[in-house]
């Protein structure tokens, strides 16, 4: 199972957009969070979370 939500998160990571009927037909399962998460950029590196909030050093968002 972990691979079939490793393969739903890089399909948010790399944007493709979800359908509403699917979105709403998987909504709060474990798929749906994996898409989620891709989507909005969460990931984990050496037990520290990453995300819109804490974003990666280094990283500066073009203003």
């Amino acid at each position: 199972m972990k691979r079939l939500y490793l393969r739903i998160y890089l399909m948010g990571h790399s944007g493709r957009h979800m359908p509403r009927w699917l979105r709403r037909a998987i909504v709060r399962s474990e798929a749906h969070r994996a898409w989620l998460c891709g989507y909005k950029g969460f990931f984990e590196q050496d037990g520290v979370r990453y995300g819109p909030a804490n974003p990666y050093p280094g990283f500066l968002p073009d203003l």
